[in-house]
């Protein structure tokens, strides 16, 4: 069989994913067929898999980039190991750049001072709040319907039109229903200021999605408020400084991991370079310290 008729073959077999990684997949192999050819699949060899790393290497692709791509590929092959149309994956350890474990880049206290300030309405309040005190990808944040939010009040848990009837209360904390990689389902809590600019910003419009935007208008919003004030900003560096900033007053490592939605702890535990001081409550105190 081709390689592309043992793609859809894969690509329905993974139906379950999330959007986002079943365009991710699609691409991933189909940029493999343009570098080594729709050929039979048990004749794909190993000097394929190192002709299609090199070629994104010429692309000036990242290394976690090719390391995504390669990941993807390997699993395809496991798949057609699993149904005997070939012996051996093609990609092995060596194919498989090093990938660098960087510090994710945060946001300074004073640059978001600077960036708050700049806000100028009350869409641009939640696209920046959103993220910076929650951690959400952006993906679940766009994903957000109005049936995703309950309130807890006073010991108690409404629905979003109890809240938008009364009007937001201090001490109210917003539930926000999120589906993350691997279609994981959480709750993420949203308190003070960014909660009440959610519910402010949610009266405002009648649409079941809570941001009514693409995903491309989402990150460009973002780049442009940075851009405005001179600094280099976009939805990864408002999740990374969520996850700083949540260390940074004592979050416990696995706290961040179940707000971040990460599924392995190593991933969040790329944060703990960036400092931590063991004490605890990720969530209030993250916001105390976004408004300090």
């Amino acid at each position: 069989m081709k390689i592309s008729e043992c793609a859809e073959l894969f690509l329905s077999y993974i139906q379950d994913k999330s959007p986002n990684t079943l365009r991710s997949y699609r691409t991933d192999l189909n940029q493999f067929i343009q570098i080594v050819g729709d050929k039979d699949v048990e004749s794909v060899t190993k000097a394929d898999v190192a002709k299609f790393r090199m070629v994104l290497q010429a692309k000036k692709k990242r290394s976690s980039t090719i390391a995504r791509k390669l990941a993807c590929i390997n699993s395809f092959f496991e798949y057609l190991i699993d149904l005997e149309l070939v012996k051996v994956s093609p990609v092995t350890k060596s194919h498989r750049p090093k990938i660098s474990q960087k510090i994710p880049s945060s946001l300074s206290h004073e640059e978001i001072r600077i960036i708050l300030s700049s806000l100028k309405n009350l869409q641009e309040k939640v696209i920046i709040l959103i993220p910076l005190a929650t951690g959400l990808r952006s993906s679940e944040i766009l994903g957000i319907k109005r049936k995703d939010i309950k309130v807890s009040r006073e010991g108690r848990l409404y629905e979003l039109s109890t809240v938008l009837e009364s009007g937001f209360k201090d001490g109210d904390i917003l539930f926000l229903r999120v589906i993350g990689k691997g279609n994981k389902e959480r709750e993420v809590p949203l308190i003070g200021e960014p909660a009440k600019v959610l519910i402010e910003y949610i009266k405002t419009h009648s649409f079941d999605r809570v941001l009514p935007i693409s995903y491309h208008m989402f990150w460009y919003r973002i780049v442009e408020i940075g851009k405005r004030v001179g600094i280099e900003l976009h939805p990864h560096k408002l999740r990374h400084t969520a996850a700083t900033l949540a260390l940074q007053s004592g979050a416990e490592l696995r706290v961040i991991q179940e707000l971040l939605g990460h599924s392995s702890p190593v991933t969040t535990a790329r944060y703990a370079k960036v400092g931590q001081k063991q004490l605890v409550d990720a969530t209030k105190n993250l916001v105390k310290k976004v408004f300090d």
